[in-house]
This record gives C-alpha cells, structure tokens and sequence, in this order.
C-alpha cells in the first residue's frame, strides 16, 4: 500500500491582493500600488459596531483660527520639536464625521471624497512587484544573482555547463538558406515592433519561438496551479504561468500522482499536464521585464519542487539533493529572450529543508541579426527538449521503482519508508 498522501491546507482565494500575513512578515516596504492599498486598507475606520463612544471633534483649521495669540504660540513651539507623541492613539478609530474632510493619500488632486468609493482592483502586475520579490526571498526562493548576508552566493546547477553546450547545439532540422533566413528574420522584427501587449507576444511570437510542437509533451497555461500545496506560507495568490509544458496524465503511474499530487499535479482538469518543468512568461513593449522574471522565478521553484518530490519517490538516499537543474523557464520581452534553470538545494535556514535557486543560462537578442534570431530559435527549442528529456526520465524511473516495489518517500521531512 503506498504511503497516506501528504494533506495540506488550501484556502480559497478570491483577491489577488496579499494577505496581511504577507505584510507583516516583509522586513521592507517599497512604495507601490500593493503597499498603498495594503495601508488604505489598515487606514480604515472600524464598523459601527466596534466604536463604543463617539465623541464631538473639531477640523484643525478651524480649531486654529479659533485659538488666541498665546495658544498658536504655544502649538508653534511644540511643532518645532515635531509635535507630539501620538503613538498612543495608533489605529484608533477616527471620528464618525472625519471623512467629510480626509482626502484619498494615493490621489492628492482629487476632491474630498464621500464615505463611500470603489478601491480599484489589483491586478497580477501589482502582485509581482518588489515585496513579492523578497517575500520569495525569505522563503528560500532566489533570483539570478541573489547574494547571501555574507557576501557568498549559491551554486550554480552542477549540470550548468551540459545545460549550456545542450542550449547552442544545431538543430537536427536542415539550415535555411540565407534569402530564407532574411526574409523569416524580416518578419519576426516586424511582429517583435507591433507586440505592444502581452496576448499578441502569446499568439504571434511564441509560436515562431517553439515551431513544431513535440508529439510527447503536453502544453498549458493561463490558468492558476490551484490544486498544489503552497510554496511559501499561503499568503500569496497561486502560479499563473502564460504557458507550461508537462507531462501527459497517463505517462505517470495513476497511484503516484495520487500520492504527490499537491505538488505535482497542477490543475483538477484531467486533461491538462502534470510534472510541469518547462515554463514561459512573456510581456509586450508595455509590459516589464520584473516582472515577468519574477513569474518565472515563481514558476520554476514550482516545476523544480515537482521534479524532485518524484526522485525523492524513487531514489534512496540521505539527502537526495544532487544540485542539477531539471526545469527550465524562459521569459521575452521586447525581443530579447532570457532562458534560466531552477534547482533544488539544502536550505542553510533551519526554518526550512529546501531552498529554490534560479541561474542565468543564456539572453540572446533574437532581434539583433538573423545570426542571433536562428541562436534563438535554437536555444528555446533546445530548452525545451531538454526539459522533456529530464522529465520523462526522471518519470521513468519512479514509474520502474514503484512497478518493482521499491519505493522511497520523505517529500516533507527527510524521512524515508518503502512500500
């Protein structure tokens, strides 16, 4: 019998907008779309039904113009030291009549507002923005080039050099001629300068970028991974990559996707890929290159927890962390294609057993000459393969140990049992 399958706790999400928890947990606050509606949020008063007294209270302006000589002297000289402590009256409600004359901080020309407004929605750009960054970060989830408190940063993927030599290999396919080459060229920088939003980056870039696609893998995207377990602590909305590649449902053994599911089966939908280590996130001219390596760095810690909660099915051994990268994400923006792997690594935290790092392996300017476009038709169909390569191995051989009954858990703690 295999193993109970781990339970998590899932919470529905309706807002994109972080939690509290989220804030409260980030050592920074940047000024931001997100921060300012997190403090408008907090800034306002308590329901009716929690304010027990409500007390008469004056506007300044008018309090002042009401106060004699000796009075405003006396404000005057307290102001000069900065006025005073108001640190007891933090989130005290204000008064009921107050919001007649407060004005909106985020709009400082806009007229006084009523009691009533609409907050406009959050979209995913906001969410991705430099608090989602480091709040990754103190989860153990690093950007290229992250640097530790000490000044040393992580390792690269051991695999790093054979990823790099796989990215520049020729294609299997014939070598265009060069009147083809130029004309194809011609085309792609014609789409690249009208790719102001990010949908005509999806359906007029991307599908030159990949070509053919492969019989053997399974293709997604646009949707959230809400049937996985969270990578942080749940205060940040689901993964929402703009295309994935995984494997095909029945390409797994049925009882190990049961039992790994919250980490490597991404949707409820039957149809749609499993093990996901191949990923996308492209933005128009309008979009922001941030942002889009953030979803990505997101994205891949997700595809690499995958990969290794199924060696860790199949594979015995103290620590089961061999540092090689088995995902792949890639992101475009304004002609320039930034392709990066994710690996898996022994957390130095105590806190947590593993920590995700995201490595640079190649940026190519596909619009730079036809010699860099054909470079990078190459390395993201290269990518891409390789990616279905490390997947449908690493697949294999859970599907062989689990036909032969040796089996090997531990996904959470470090613990082993075969079944």
């Amino acid at each position: 019998m295999p193993p109970m399958k781990h339970q998590h706790r899932r919470r529905a999400r309706s807002s994109f907008h972080p939690s509290p928890l989220f804030w409260d947990e980030l050592p920074e606050l940047w000024l931001t779309k997100s921060s300012l509606k997190e403090g408008n949020r907090r800034n306002k008063p308590l329901s009716s039904d929690q304010i027990s007294v409500s007390s008469p209270s004056t506007f300044a302006p008018n309090f002042l113009r009401n106060c004699s000589t000796a009075c405003v002297e006396e404000i005057e000289e307290i102001a000069r030291c900065g006025g005073p402590d108001l640190s007891d009256i933090r989130d005290y409600p204000a008064p009921a009549d107050f919001s007649q004359h407060s004005m909106d901080p985020t709009n400082a020309n806009s007229e006084h507002r009523t009691t009533t407004s609409t907050e406009p929605k959050t979209g995913s750009t906001t969410v991705y923005d430099a608090h989602f960054e480091q709040h990754l970060i103190d989860h153990g989830v690093f950007l290229p080039f992250h640097t530790y408190l000490d000044g040393t940063q992580p390792s690269k993927p051991g695999n790093f050099d054979e990823i790099q030599q796989r990215l520049r290999a020729p294609r299997p396919s014939p070598a265009l001629s060069e009147d083809i080459l130029e004309k194809r060229y011609n085309e792609f920088v014609q789409l690249d300068n009208d790719s102001v939003d990010e949908q005509v980056v999806i359906l007029d870039i991307l599908p030159i970028l990949k070509g053919k696609r492969k019989a053997n893998s399974l293709t997604g995207g646009n949707h959230p991974f809400n049937n996985l377990a969270p990578l942080t602590d749940d205060s940040i909305p689901p993964a929402k990559p703009g295309l994935y590649h995984g494997a095909r449902p029945n390409q797994l053994n049925p009882a190990i996707q049961e039992q790994l599911s919250d980490h490597i089966v991404p949707s409820k939908e039957a149809k749609r890929p499993v093990v996901p280590n191949f990923f996308v996130e492209a933005k128009g001219h309008l979009g922001s290159l941030d942002v889009a390596i953030r979803q990505a760095c997101y994205d891949g810690a997700i595809g690499a927890r995958a990969m290794h909660s199924i060696q860790q099915f199949s594979e015995k051994g103290e620590s089961r962390y061999d540092n090689k990268a088995y995902t792949i994400m890639c992101t475009y923006h304004r002609g320039n294609l930034g392709i990066y792997a994710t690996h898996p690594m022994k957390s130095k935290n105590n806190d947590r057993h593993t920590d995700y790092v995201m490595t640079r392996l190649r940026n190519i300017a596909v619009t730079d000459t036809t010699e860099s476009y054909q470079q990078g038709l190459n390395a993201y169909r290269n990518a891409r393969d390789l990616a279905d390569e490390f997947r449908d191995g690493i697949i294999q051989q859970a599907n062989e140990r689990y036909a032969a009954g040796q089996v090997y858990t531990g996904i959470s703690d470090g613990s082993e049992e075969t079944t």
